[in-house]
C-alpha cells in the first residue's frame, strides 16, 4: 500500500510547464518521481509542490487540467491497488471553487473514474473504491474564476484482516474467516457486537505488488505486554486503535516489531474485514482493531454483491492517523521501547 506523502521539495510550474518531484513511498521508504505537468492548459496557471508539505494548485479558466503522473520508468508504476481496494485523495485545508478529479486508467481510458470536489470537501479524505490501477490523477477546474485545491497526499489500500487472524467472542477466540452473519464478537470496550457481513478479499501474488498488498505484522506484544496476545497480521491500510487513536499500520511500521511481510504464497492469499453495521473496534488477537468502513467500497470484496444495498458505514469520530510523519514522538518511542523488551532488532525483512 503505497502512500505518496509530498514532504520535501520545492518546485513551481506555470502555464505550459512541466517538472519532476520525487516523493517518498512511506509504504517502503524508497524515493519514487512523478511529474506535475501543465501542458495543454492555456490558463493563467501556478502548481506548486511546496515545502509546507502538500501541493498546491491553482487555476482561473474552466476546463483547464492539470497532471500528476508517475513516471513509468518506476518499478512501481501505477497509481493503484493491484488488486481490490481503494485509491484515496487526501485533501489539504483550502479548496475553493470545483473539480473534477479524474483516476486516469493506465490502459484503458473507458475506466476513468471522476470525482467532484469542492470546498467543503477541504481536510477530508476523498476514496474511490476500484479493482483497477491508474497511472495519473487529473485535476480540472470547472468553472472559470479562482479555483484552488491543495493535496497532502495519494493512497493506494486495501484494509483487511488475513485468513487465521483470530477474533474474540463470547465463546472464545475463533479464525476470521469462520465468521458467519449472526455470529456475536467482543468490542474492545468490553462489550459484544454481531457480524453483519464478512467481506472476501483474494490477493493474487503473481501480480500483486508486494509493498502495496503484504500484510504488516505486528509482534506478539509489540502494542502492548500481550497486545497483540499472537503476532498479528492487517493489511497495510486496516487501522489499529493505541490510546483513543487510530493508525493505519503502515504508520507504525518500525522494522523491528512492526513490518510488512516480504513473502506471501505463491498461491496467493486473502483478507478478510468484518461488518457490525458500525465502525467500531473488536479484538483481533487480543489487539483493538476497526471493523469495516466505507471508505473501501463493497465492489472491492468478490461477494460484495451480497450487501451492495447496505447503508452507508459513517466513521467513529475518533482521530486517524494515515502517515508515519504523523505519529507522536512518544508513541514512536512506546513502540521502540516495547520492541527492546521483545529483544527484536533492527532489519526485519520488509516487502
Amino acid at each position: 500500500m503505497p502512500t505518496f506523502d509530498f514532504i520535501t521539495g520545492s518546485a513551481v510550474a506555470g502555464t505550459g510547464s512541466t517538472f519532476s518531484i520525487n516523493f517518498t513511498d512511506t509504504s517502503s521508504g524508497s524515493p519514487v518521481n512523478f511529474t506535475l505537468s501543465t501542458s495543454g492548459n492555456s490558463g493563467v496557471l501556478n502548481a506548486q509542490f511546496s515545502v509546507v508539505n502538500q501541493i498546491s494548485i491553482t487555476d482561473t479558466v474552466a476546463g483547464g487540467a492539470f497532471v500528476l503522473a508517475l513516471n513509468p520508468t518506476q518499478a512501481l508504476n501505477n497509481i493503484g491497488p493491484t488488486g481490490m481496494g481503494s485509491v484515496t485523495l487526501n485533501l489539504g485545508t483550502y479548496v475553493s471553487g470545483t473539480w473534477n478529479v479524474t483516476l486516469v486508467h493506465e490502459t484503458n481510458t473507458a475506466l476513468n473514474l471522476v470525482t467532484t470536489v469542492s470546498a467543503g470537501a477541504a481536510g477530508a479524505a476523498i476514496s474511490v473504491p476500484t479493482t483497477e490501477n491508474y497511472s495519473e490523477v487529473r485535476f480540472t477546474a470547472t468553472g472559470a474564476g479562482s479555483n484552488a485545491i491543495t493535496i497532502d497526499s495519494v493512497t493506494a489500500a486495501i484494509t483487511c484482516y488475513l485468513e487465521g487472524t483470530g477474533i474474540a467472542t463470547p465463546a472464545g477466540r475463533v479464525a476470521v474467516e469462520t465468521l458467519q452473519p449472526g455470529d456475536e464478537i467482543l468490542t474492545a470496550d468490553g462489550g459484544t457486537t454481531t457480524v453483519r457481513w464478512l467481506g472476501i478479499q483474494p490477493i493474487d501474488t503473481s501480480t500483486a505488488t508486494p509493498a502495496k498488498a503484504n500484510p504488516i505484522c505486528f509482534a506478539t506484544g509489540s502494542i502492548a505486554p500481550n497486545v497483540p496476545s499472537r503476532d498479528l497480521f492487517v493489511s497495510p491500510d486496516h487501522a489499529m486503535e493505541i490510546d483513543g487513536i487510530l493508525y493505519n499500520a503502515t504508520a507504525l511500521v518500525n522494522g523491528r516489531s512492526i513490518y510488512q511481510v516480504a513473502q506471501m504464497p505463491m498461491d496467493g492469499f486473502t483478507y478478510y474485514h468484518i461488518d457490525t453495521g458500525a465502525h467500531e473496534l473488536v479484538l483481533a488477537e487480543d489487539a483493538a482493531s476497526e471493523t469495516y468502513l466505507d471508505a473501501v467500497g463493497r465492489d472491492a470484496f468478490i461477494n460484495g454483491h451480497e450487501q451492495a444495498d447496505a447503508p452507508i458505514i459513517p466513521e467513529m469520530s475518533v482521530p486517524r492517523i494515515v502517515a508515519s510523519r504523523m505519529v507522536p514522538q512518544d508513541v514512536v518511542r512506546a513502540l521502540s521501547d516495547r520492541a527492546d523488551a521483545l529483544g527484536l532488532t533492527a532489519g526485519r525483512k520488509v516487502a
